[in-house]
């Protein structure tokens, strides 16, 4: 198979930046809109989560990400990451039928072997 030319790598580079970026973006929205709302006595009552509070959240959250991301990609372990999520969900909302990570997860194509 003959080598990508300039351009190619080029362009493979831009849509790498544009992925990064946009994954950046949509992860500091949902962390900028998960404290709001986890500030709100509207949502929270009385148990509202202060500065020092929902930084560490966050902090505990970023690394509950990271541990999970694998779950996302095509790598040799994501269906065990897959299964590793999903029983920690199902240990959390016992009484509710937790739809399984394919469910959840349409465009994430099956592991196979």
């Amino acid at each position: 198979m003959p080598k990508p030319s300039g351009l190619l790598r080029k362009r493979q580079s831009d849509i790498n930046a544009w992925r990064q970026a946009e994954k950046d973006t949509t992860i500091q929205y949902m962390v900028d809109t998960m404290e709001i709302t986890l500030n709100d006595p509207d949502v929270m009552g009385k148990g509202v989560l202060g500065e020092v509070r929902l930084e560490k959240v966050i902090r505990a959250w970023s690394k509950c990400y990271d541990e999970y991301y694998g779950a996302l990609s095509k790598g040799p372990e994501s269906d065990y990451i897959q299964e590793k999520l999903d029983q920690r969900l199902r240990r959390i909302f016992k009484k509710k039928k937790l739809p399984t990570f394919q469910e959840r997860y349409p465009w994430i194509k099956e592991q196979k072997y």
